[in-house]
Protein backbone atom coordinates (compact mmCIF):
# COMPACT_ATOMS: atom_id res chain seq x y z
CA UNK A 1 0.00 0.00 0.00
CA UNK A 2 1.50 3.32 -0.96
CA UNK A 3 1.95 5.94 1.70
CA UNK A 4 2.67 3.52 4.57
CA UNK A 5 5.85 4.24 6.46
CA UNK A 6 7.97 1.44 7.90
CA UNK A 7 9.22 2.12 11.41
CA UNK A 8 12.06 0.13 12.96
CA UNK A 9 11.87 -1.39 16.43
CA UNK A 10 14.61 0.93 17.68
CA UNK A 11 12.58 3.98 16.60
CA UNK A 12 9.57 2.68 18.52
CA UNK A 13 11.70 2.09 21.62
CA UNK A 14 13.24 5.56 21.42
CA UNK A 15 9.80 7.12 21.06
CA UNK A 16 8.74 5.27 24.21
CA UNK A 17 11.64 6.66 26.22
CA UNK A 18 14.12 3.79 25.97
CA UNK A 19 17.63 5.11 25.64
CA UNK A 20 19.50 1.92 24.92
CA UNK A 21 18.48 -0.73 22.39
CA UNK A 22 17.15 -4.01 23.74
CA UNK A 23 19.83 -6.66 24.13
CA UNK A 24 19.03 -10.14 23.03
CA UNK A 25 19.80 -12.98 25.39
CA UNK A 26 22.74 -15.27 24.87
CA UNK A 27 22.44 -18.44 22.86
CA UNK A 28 22.09 -20.48 26.05
CA UNK A 29 19.36 -18.19 27.36
CA UNK A 30 17.39 -18.40 24.12
CA UNK A 31 17.83 -22.17 24.11
CA UNK A 32 16.68 -22.27 27.73
CA UNK A 33 13.54 -20.33 26.84
CA UNK A 34 12.77 -22.77 24.03
CA UNK A 35 13.34 -25.72 26.37
CA UNK A 36 11.18 -24.14 29.09
CA UNK A 37 8.39 -23.52 26.58
CA UNK A 38 8.67 -27.10 25.33
CA UNK A 39 8.55 -28.60 28.82
CA UNK A 40 5.63 -26.35 29.75
CA UNK A 41 3.75 -27.35 26.60
CA UNK A 42 4.44 -31.03 27.29
CA UNK A 43 3.14 -30.67 30.86
CA UNK A 44 0.01 -28.92 29.59
CA UNK A 45 -0.53 -31.70 27.04
CA UNK A 46 -0.16 -34.40 29.70
CA UNK A 47 -2.65 -32.59 31.94
CA UNK A 48 -5.16 -32.26 29.09
CA UNK A 49 -4.79 -35.93 28.17
CA UNK A 50 -5.35 -36.92 31.80
CA UNK A 51 -8.43 -34.70 32.00
CA UNK A 52 -9.89 -36.24 28.85
CA UNK A 53 -9.12 -39.74 30.16
CA UNK A 54 -10.88 -38.90 33.43
CA UNK A 55 -13.96 -37.53 31.65
CA UNK A 56 -14.15 -40.65 29.50
CA UNK A 57 -13.56 -43.15 32.33
CA UNK A 58 -15.53 -41.44 35.11
CA UNK A 59 -18.62 -43.35 36.14
CA UNK A 60 -21.92 -41.74 35.25
CA UNK A 61 -24.14 -40.32 37.96
CA UNK A 62 -26.65 -42.95 39.10
CA UNK A 63 -30.34 -42.33 38.62
CA UNK A 64 -32.12 -42.71 41.94
CA UNK A 65 -35.88 -43.21 41.67
CA UNK A 66 -38.04 -41.05 43.92
CA UNK A 67 -39.78 -44.00 45.59
CA UNK A 68 -36.50 -45.64 46.76
CA UNK A 69 -36.00 -45.83 50.51
CA UNK A 70 -33.24 -43.74 52.14
CA UNK A 71 -30.94 -46.65 53.01
CA UNK A 72 -30.81 -47.99 49.46
CA UNK A 73 -30.28 -44.47 48.07
CA UNK A 74 -27.46 -43.93 50.55
CA UNK A 75 -25.86 -47.23 49.47
CA UNK A 76 -26.10 -46.25 45.80
CA UNK A 77 -24.47 -42.87 46.46
CA UNK A 78 -21.69 -44.44 48.54
CA UNK A 79 -21.07 -47.00 45.78
CA UNK A 80 -20.88 -44.15 43.24
CA UNK A 81 -18.32 -42.28 45.40
CA UNK A 82 -16.16 -45.39 45.64
CA UNK A 83 -16.32 -45.94 41.88
CA UNK A 84 -15.40 -42.31 41.27
CA UNK A 85 -12.37 -42.56 43.59
CA UNK A 86 -11.30 -45.82 41.94
CA UNK A 87 -11.47 -44.25 38.48
CA UNK A 88 -9.51 -41.11 39.40
CA UNK A 89 -6.77 -42.73 41.53
CA UNK A 90 -4.65 -44.10 38.63
CA UNK A 91 -4.84 -40.77 36.82
CA UNK A 92 -3.72 -38.88 39.92
CA UNK A 93 -0.77 -41.22 40.34
CA UNK A 94 0.27 -40.66 36.71
CA UNK A 95 -0.07 -36.90 37.20
CA UNK A 96 2.03 -37.05 40.35
CA UNK A 97 4.77 -39.22 38.86
CA UNK A 98 5.02 -37.51 35.46
CA UNK A 99 4.13 -33.86 35.96
CA UNK A 100 4.97 -33.16 39.59
CA UNK A 101 8.05 -35.34 40.01
CA UNK A 102 9.60 -35.08 36.52
CA UNK A 103 8.41 -32.17 34.39
CA UNK A 104 7.98 -29.53 37.11
CA UNK A 105 11.55 -29.86 38.49
CA UNK A 106 12.98 -29.77 34.96
CA UNK A 107 10.88 -26.70 34.15
CA UNK A 108 11.92 -24.84 37.31
CA UNK A 109 15.60 -25.68 36.87
CA UNK A 110 15.54 -24.36 33.30
CA UNK A 111 13.81 -21.16 34.42
CA UNK A 112 16.26 -20.85 37.32
CA UNK A 113 19.16 -21.05 34.90
CA UNK A 114 17.63 -18.46 32.58
CA UNK A 115 16.93 -15.91 35.30
CA UNK A 116 20.13 -16.71 37.19
CA UNK A 117 22.28 -16.16 34.12
CA UNK A 118 20.50 -12.86 33.39
CA UNK A 119 21.04 -11.69 36.98
CA UNK A 120 24.72 -12.68 36.93
CA UNK A 121 25.37 -10.58 33.79
CA UNK A 122 23.79 -7.40 35.15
Amino acid sequence: MPGLETVSANDVLRAGGAERPVKEGTFLQRTGLVLAASVGALAAMVILILLVAWVVSAPRMPVIPGDLDAEKAKAIIENYRQLQQASIQPLLSVFDSVVVKVLLPVFTSILGYIFGSQHAKS
